[in-house]
């Protein structure tokens, strides 16, 4: 098994994400809201449903852009404390080619697009996705917007997960840009849980008509312990 092999199989290894990003991200969610933290109030306090009319889905929209960075951060100082064992670095992309870069001894790389979600089935991103690198880590995710938040302790606010560490992606983002819209979607085929069922780490792909269900994974049973 050469190096990059050995990476792939460390990044799809559960615990790493049930445990470590999640405890990470729970940890320092005061970066991605502060103000909720600092007055120990909720999501549902801070922005109730009803500020938002007949467009609560931009409520989701709006948690889940402030919990990006998060995410990314988690992963990439998390990947770097466990892969370091292999001689290489995780550092974050700061530039359009991607979110997260691995270091390998040799000074190739491998450049990993990070997208998160709270929608159901399917992943966001803009017309410009298409173009880019072919690996994917996948996270999908549903919050306790009830529970009070305070900073600098574990706050157990997130209630499910799936994760996909999909590398040489071999599917197309769907949607062109318009004048109304840049966004492009990311529903996946039926045909990748008999194709690629090793790119699954967390959660579930359920067969269905043509696009797979995704079933995110409770975190209760994790959280126990």
């Amino acid at each position: 098994m050469d190096i990059k092999e050995q990476i792939l199989k460390e990044m799809r290894n559960p615990k790493l994400y049930t445990e470590k990003v999640i405890e990470y991200v729970e940890k320092n969610v005061e970066d991605a809201f502060n103000i909720c933290c600092r007055k120990g109030l909720s999501i549902n306090q801070w922005k109730p449903d009803s500020s938002f009319g007949n467009q609560v889905n931009q409520k989701t929209v709006l948690l889940t852009v402030r919990m990006f960075d998060l995410w990314e951060t988690a992963l990439v100082d998390v990947l770097s404390e466990h892969l370091k064992k292999f001689g290489v670095k995780v550092i974050p992309s700061h530039d359009s080619r991607g979110d997260l870069t691995i270091i390998f001894p040799d000074g190739k790389d491998m450049i990993w697009e990070v997208k998160t979600t709270q929608a159901k089935n399917a992943w966001t991103g803009a017309t410009h996705s298409a173009s880019k690198y072919k690996d994917y880590i996948l996270i999908g995710y549903d919050l306790n917007k009830d529970m009070k938040l305070h900073p600098g302790v574990n706050n157990k606010f997130i209630k499910d997960l799936v994760v996909i560490v999909w590398d040489k992606m071999n599917i197309d983002w769907l949607g062109e840009p318009s004048k109304n819209s840049s966004w492009t979607t990311l529903p996946i085929p039926i045909r990748v849980i008999k194709e690629r069922p090793e790119i699954v780490v967390v959660g579930g792909l359920k067969s269905s008509t043509k696009w797979c269900k995704i079933s995110r994974e409770s975190l209760g049973d994790y959280k126990l312990s």
